[in-house]
């Protein structure tokens, strides 16, 4: 659908390739200067999508937000972004689809899903941390990307088979690897030379992942279980889904639960290491009305998600600005997270603000309404039950005297060097 001609919000009048960049290398300072000059609905320009209608409004946060399918699509907004995302999956599709999608592993990630798995949770994150360098620096996230990984392949994606869970786990690990965290977007189909780069190496390597999940996909189905996991949906699914299609559905979930809970685990720990007292009283209850609040406070000032995206599919008035239709929205989490409107002293890590009544800003470090996210249940789980089973082992030390700055990485937002800490045995 194209965008109207009706008049845009000003924004940054800088090149295409100027304004990415920018955004890409520190995307709190890009959009805060562009908001600071042009106000809470302003226009950029980035390889990925132009143009990018960007509402750093509060107040229209719960209204884009809620409008999807209805008026709006984020399935089509991500795969501007991502275009490698299926428009059949939880991640990539819209309207009746992305129901039908997302119906089916909803059981699988459910709440009552997640509490049966906290103990096994617990016992991968103390492996892990028994293997975790001891005397050297090292980058976090990595480490934590990998624990994740595990857990979802071992206990929501449910392939029993521990050699094929290994080498699931090692491919995942090689088609998301990149050397750092470069504040990269990533190319695709229809940007031209580098896209056509882009869409080669990416297929090369998801081969190997899809040929995995071809293998774990057919051993299921001649497994049958009670328990309640991906695979089991999927296979269980009516009408029946064929393997091809079900790797196709899967592999934009692998992706989209590899990134954010492993960037979240890995900000908490970091936070935690330079907050020892903190750390103890999570080790203690990670349920508890503070733990929550120091999570909730945590996900404000480093929120793993950048932004949720809205391709608009009817106008849409925001504040002065009628937004036309085929435009895509983009709600900044960084901006809107720490907007002074919300929250005072926004810039400052104060976990007891969500103590009581006093916190009243927008915050959506899983999104809202209808797209809300189905991975939520596991990302709390893991929290609660990776994080205490790690401090049962190890102390982080942070060796920045700051937390990094975060880029932007797709459609996440990462540590710029990927945490470097160095690890205290208790």
């Amino acid at each position: 659908m194209p965008v109207s001609a009706a008049p845009l919000p000003p924004g940054p009048d800088t090149e295409v390739l100027a304004q990415t960049v920018a955004f890409h290398r520190d995307p709190l300072a890009f959009l805060g200067a562009a908001q600071e000059r042009y106000g809470d609905v302003f226009t950029i320009r980035l390889l990925t999508a132009r143009p990018l209608l960007v509402v750093a409004d509060p107040t229209a946060v719960e209204k884009l937000l809620g409008a999807d399918p209805q008026s709006a699509h984020a399935g089509e907004a991500r795969r501007r972004i991502l275009p490698f995302a299926s428009p059949r999956s939880v991640f990539g599709a819209d309207a009746e689809q992305h129901g039908t999608a997302r119906g089916r592993i909803a059981p699988a990630l459910s709440e009552e899903a997640m509490s049966h798995r906290r103990p096994a949770i617990a016992g991968i994150a103390e492996r892990h941390a028994a293997a975790w360098p001891r005397g050297r620096p090292f980058r976090l996230l990595p480490r934590t990307r990998t624990l994740t990984d595990e857990i979802f392949v071992r206990l929501v994606l449910g392939v029993r088979d521990t050699d094929l869970a290994v080498a699931l786990i090692a491919a995942i690990r090689r088609m998301l690897w990149t050397p750092g965290n470069p504040p990269l977007t990533l190319p695709g189909p229809g940007d031209g030379v580098a896209g056509r780069l882009g869409v080669a190496l990416f297929e090369r390597r998801q081969a190997p992942v899809a040929r995995l999940l071809a293998r774990a996909t057919e051993a299921r189905r001649t497994e049958p279980s009670e328990e309640v996991d991906v695979l089991g949906c999927m296979v269980a699914a009516s009408p029946q889904l064929s393997t091809a299609a079900i790797v196709d559905e899967l592999m934009s979930l692998l992706m989209a639960a590899q990134e954010p809970p492993a960037i979240a685990l890995a900000w908490l720990l970091d936070r935690l290491g330079r907050e020892p007292g903190l750390a103890e009283g999570f080790r203690e209850d990670p349920r508890s009305d503070s733990s929550a609040a120091l999570v909730r406070e945590i996900l404000r000032l480093q929120p793993p998600a950048s932004a949720a995206l809205r391709r608009l599919t009817k106008p849409m008035q925001v504040g002065k600005w009628l937004l036309p239709a085929g435009a895509t929205a983009m709600l900044p989490t960084s901006l809107l997270h720490r907007d002074p409107r919300g929250f005072e002293d926004p810039e400052r890590f104060r976990p007891q603000r969500w103590l009581g009544d006093r916190a009243g800003g927008a915050y959506f470090p899983f999104g809202g309404g209808a797209r809300r996210c189905v991975g939520e249940p596991l990302a709390r789980a893991e929290i609660e039950a990776a994080l205490p089973a790690l401090f049962e082992q190890i102390r982080i030390v942070p060796l920045s005297r700051r937390p990094e700055r975060m880029v932007q990485r797709a459609t996440v937002l990462v540590p710029r060097r990927g945490l470097m800490v160095r690890t205290q045995d208790d």
